[in-house]
């Protein structure tokens, strides 16, 4: 086992989670033997009509990136204390919607808080978020990474940031460049096994702190979904849940301490959207196990809800691919291979600039003034139509984001996607005009605005909306294929409002004894949202509610620093072929050691897949070269290839010794 962190010796055994088994028989009591409360739902019942089946200390619902930060936090502050986890996935599903993310956590530099802050109000706006929280959380930001370095160092894992190497102040993308404050010092991190793990990997910060809270002794229980809260008829305290099994039986867990929502938001549930979104069409980009269950739960105890629907949705309305196999969506791919492509709206018609690099923003552009969400949610249906020679460039979705390529068990779409034209997934046909039958849209229509956009290619400009030309290409070559795409959403900020000691509060702004949330479910976040937000304010705010119980702070310290500044330094002389991952299909790129340093990087296949311009390559390469340390800055522009080339050097030199 590795060293262990805290001052306290590390107790053998780990938690006593779960010490009392559930009983399968407990369930709730007929209304003939105890009537139920009369301002119960199904999402709440009364404490004096259950029988408790377990009781601890804390009740945590729900084990994504709030719910192991929560249990780290709670075994740092007292080893003793007695923790049930509850979640409702499957073990080789877990990890919520933090799987599904792009594995991005902000820090910002502590010596510029105030411009941080002047950022983050812009983004909030028209929102106002009390200055309390507002302080709390901007303050978190920038001085809880000690902690984060902390708490993974034990499992061996670290905080890598953008770029590879040590923390370096000003290495992120900024999303929302036109807002004031924008210019805040900052950086992109992401939590990596140091034992040769990539950048950004998938789950990659949901895995670290798994790792870490199970090395401390964490016993999340799967498949068991928290169906209700269980609030007492006459004080109103939460004293506990009401647990659903795999098997549909019920019992009820008692929690001594509190009860602390960390369940996520409303991805999954599409009735949701439709009150709170106006969107008939909105589907989840995110695990199938985010129900809104929290949500509901808040709802029907009177918790004030708040940032149901910001001015934008937060995260944005990413374009996914829903088919009939997953239950959730696929991304479609950000940048097109070869530009024989187009998106129609129910009209048949476009409606947008499309091939723009709208996820730099979370799918927001600036207009008028104004960052306002893509349109796709007011279009439907919408569908992508292409020629032969833009079907088989490459996959039509990205294989980093969306739960169905970063789930345990990922799909791995065709290369050039005939095994999902086989599968249905995708319309053929020999014409436009049949092609447009197909899908049920005006084959008059559809056929004219085909003609109209290969004319626009042929005078060297789109007039319609903008789009980049060099991104533009005839479809012409037969046959032809179209597949739907849909609104799809990886995170939404919607829940009951709470404050910064993590308490829920009510419509009146006062706590509701014994209930507390953490992270997506009903987070701060507002309006725009700025990348690596929203996993950072998870482990923060889970942190507040277990100091709020326990009545103190985990005070923990790295033993190391960050990474190695130059993993190749051990290295054997010789060529590293790897293959990295940027936002196209993989590329190969082969490093050249001799006498233990790094003499030449080039690329070798899958040069295409690249983003970056060659000039870009060369600056990039050259600065770690002339340097022999990965703690360079990312080619403004370039940020996602520079950030696979860093990965891909970590994974080169992985065991690499002589």
């Amino acid at each position: 086992m590795a060293k262990d962190i805290s001052r306290r010796s590390f107790l053998k055994g780990g938690l006593a989670v779960g010490a009392m088994a559930a009983m399968s028989g407990a369930t709730l009591a007929s209304a003939e033997e105890k009537p139920v409360y009369k301002n119960s739902s199904k999402w709440v019942v009364a404490s004096q009509n259950v029988e408790w089946s377990e009781e601890h200390d804390i009740i945590i619902c729900g084990y994504g990136m709030a719910g192991t930060a929560a249990y780290i936090e709670a075994y740092e502050i007292d080893h003793n204390v007695d923790v049930a986890i509850y979640d409702n996935s499957d073990e080789a599903n877990a990890g919520g919607q933090a799987i599904a993310s792009g594995q991005c956590v902000i820090f910002v530099d502590p010596n510029d808080l105030e411009t941080w802050r002047t950022y983050m109000r812009a983004m909030n706006e028209p929102h106002v978020i009390p200055e309390e929280d507002f302080n709390w959380l901007t303050n978190e930001f920038a001085t809880d990474l000690e902690w984060i370095q902390a708490a993974l160092e034990p499992v061996g894992y670290e905080v890598g940031y953008s770029g590879g190497g040590a923390l370096r102040w000003g290495t992120l993308l900024v999303e929302f460049p036109d807002l004031p404050g924008s210019d805040f010092v900052g950086a992109t991190g992401h939590f990596r096994d140091k034992n040769g793990g990539k950048a950004f990997e998938n789950g990659g910060c949901w895995n670290g702190f798994d790792k870490a809270a199970r090395h401390r002794g964490a016993k999340p229980q799967y498949q068991h979904r928290v169906c209700c809260l269980v609030q007492d008829a006459i004080t109103k305290k939460v004293e506990g849940v009401g647990v659903e099994k795999a098997d549909g039986t019920v019992f009820y867990s008692k929690a001594r301490k509190g009860v602390l929502l960390c369940t996520g938001g409303y991805e999954g549930d599409m009735e949701m959207y439709r009150n709170f979104n106006g969107g008939d069409r909105i589907y989840n980009g995110g695990s199938p196990y985010v129900k809104g269950d929290g949500i509901k739960m808040q709802m029907a105890i009177g918790a004030q809800m708040w940032h149901m629907d910001g001015q934008t949705m937060s995260c944005g309305y990413f374009h996914g691919i829903k088919v009939p196999d997953f239950e959730t969506t696929f991304i479609r791919q950000f940048y097109m291979a070869h530009g024989g492509w187009m998106e129609v709206a129910k009209d048949g018609t476009r409606y947008y600039d499309e091939a723009r690099s709208y996820q730099r923003q979370h799918m927001k552009y600036y207009e008028h003034g104004k960052y306002v969400d893509v349109q796709i949610a007011r279009m439907q249906p919408v569908h992508m139509i292409m020629d032969d020679n833009c079907f088989k460039a490459q996959p039509l979705v990205n294989a980093w984001i969306g739960w169905p390529v970063t789930c345990r068990n990922p799909y791995a779409w065709s290369a050039d996607n005939s095994v999902e034209l086989e599968k249905g997934w995708i319309v053929k046909a020999d014409t436009i005009e049949e092609l447009a039958e197909k899908i049920g849209k005006d084959p008059v229509a559809l056929k004219a605005e085909v003609e109209k956009y290969n004319a626009m290619v042929d005078a060297g400009a789109d007039t319609d909306f903008g789009r980049d030309i060099t991104t533009m290409a005839k479809i012409e070559q037969g046959p032809f294929y179209a597949i739907e795409e849909v609104p799809a959403m990886p995170a939404c900020s919607g829940g009951a409002k709470r404050n910064i000691k993590g308490e829920v509060l009510n419509w009146d702004n006062e706590p509701i004894e014994g209930l507390y949330s953490a992270g997506e479910l009903g987070s701060l976040v507002c309006n725009l949202y700025q990348n690596g937000t929203y996993l950072h304010e998870a482990i923060c705010s889970a942190r507040a509610a277990i100091d709020t119980m326990l009545g103190g702070r985990a005070d923990i310290k790295p033993t190391t620093g960050g990474g190695a500044s130059a993993p190749w330094a051990e290295a054997a002389d010789g060529d590293y072929s790897v293959m990295c991952q940027g936002l196209h299909d993989p590329f190969e790129v082969i490093f050249t050691i001799k006498d233990k340093k790094l003499v030449e990087i080039k690329v070798g296949e899958g040069r295409a897949n690249m983003f970056m311009t060659d000039e870009q390559f060369a600056e990039f390469t050259k600065a770690i070269i002339d340097t022999q340390s990965m703690g360079v800055d990312a080619v403004a522009g370039a940020t996602v290839d520079c950030e696979a080339i860093a990965g891909g050097i970590m994974t080169a030199f992985s065991h690499k010794t002589s």
